[in-house]
């Protein structure tokens, strides 16, 4: 808290009066990122026409995170989720809501590609669904203990078996 007072001049009662306690403030954080960054994560996936080519998108912004100058931080809701130890109902909720959204931004995409026969008639799209989220999720502790370059290879090869489920 002593840090958002000091950068934005706000008094503490300011952002007591306004947010409530730091738990409400954090929540409503949590709930702009999932406005914000999450929907341009997802949103292209989300889309009517999404395929494989989104997909991509999806994990190749992944990998430019790795790429700048400052350590890629991962995203606020999976940091939390992995750090948290004890969830409130609340906060459990917006993770839940978040995963959920995550899946269904796959399975969608991945459905589009096997209607248009990018995919085996024989896949599971469902089973690739969650395999992804287990890839988006793994990325943020990849993040923390190896290099960018292991980074994209972990994203790449995950890439692959999308590649390998084609026609």
């Amino acid at each position: 808290m002593a840090d958002l007072v000091q950068v934005t001049g706000v008094s503490r009662y300011g952002f007591y009066n306004e947010f409530g306690d730091k738990h409400d403030l954090f929540l409503r954080c949590i709930d702009q990122y999932a406005n914000t960054a999450i929907d341009m994560a997802l949103s292209p996936m989300e889309q009517a026409d999404a395929s494989l080519a989104e997909i991509r998108g999806y994990f190749s912004q992944l990998i430019i995170a790795t790429e700048g100058e400052q350590p890629a931080m991962g995203c606020l809701i999976g940091n939390t989720a992995m750090s948290t130890p004890v969830l409130d109902d609340a906060l459990a909720n917006r993770i839940a809501q978040h995963y959920t959204r995550m899946r269904a931004a796959f399975l969608n995409a991945l459905q589009n590609a096997k209607a248009q026969g990018e995919l085996s008639m024989n896949e599971s799209t469902e089973a690739l669904a969650d395999y992804l989220v287990g890839v988006a999720n793994g990325y943020l502790a990849c993040l923390r203990s190896m290099s960018p370059e292991a980074v994209r290879h972990f994203i790449e090869i995950a890439l692959q078996r999308l590649s390998v489920v084609q026609n």
